[in-house]
């Protein structure tokens, strides 16, 4: 005998469990009856025609503002291509060429309408060493009542 068959005598092939009588004739059913309910599928709202459209807008917006960049680096290179670092004035006028770039400029560097009244005074007074000069520059006569201030 060998010592698989010791064993078998010694213990048997009983291992003491059991499956009770009609269990797997009603395991589905009283599984199912166990189970929470099940939630109903949400209700697919429909999109409207912005909400579909919107992404295509979006990447639309996103390839024309890199189309914008690209032309401005190209109309730099082109005028930077175009400069002369020999004659830094004429590049000046090569990039001042376009009239919108000359706008621009030009307005963030004028000087401003509103000067203060001591700067005009000031600027006034180093021009002209009399009243009677400046009267003569713009034909303008200053009233009597004035002449004291001076």
């Amino acid at each position: 005998m060998g010592k698989e068959d010791k064993l078998l005598s010694h213990a048997g092939r009983q291992t003491g469990m059991k499956v009770p009588e009609g269990y797997f004739e009603e395991f589905v059913s009283s599984t199912m009856s166990k189970l929470p309910e099940y939630p109903e599928r949400p209700k697919v709202v429909e999109m409207s025609r912005w909400q579909r459209i919107k992404p295509y807008v979006y990447m639309a917006a996103m390839f024309a503002g890199i189309w914008c960049m690209m032309k401005m680096f190209h109309i730099a290179s082109q005028n930077a291509q175009s400069a002369d670092l020999d004659n830094p004035p004429q590049s000046v006028v090569l990039a001042m060429d376009d009239s919108d770039t000359f706008e621009y400029f030009y307005e963030s560097t004028a000087p401003a309408d509103d000067i203060d009244d001591f700067e005009l005074e000031e600027a006034v007074t180093d021009d002209y060493a009399s009243i009677s000069e400046f009267e003569k520059d713009f034909g303008y006569e200053i009233k009597p009542e004035y002449d004291n201030i001076i």
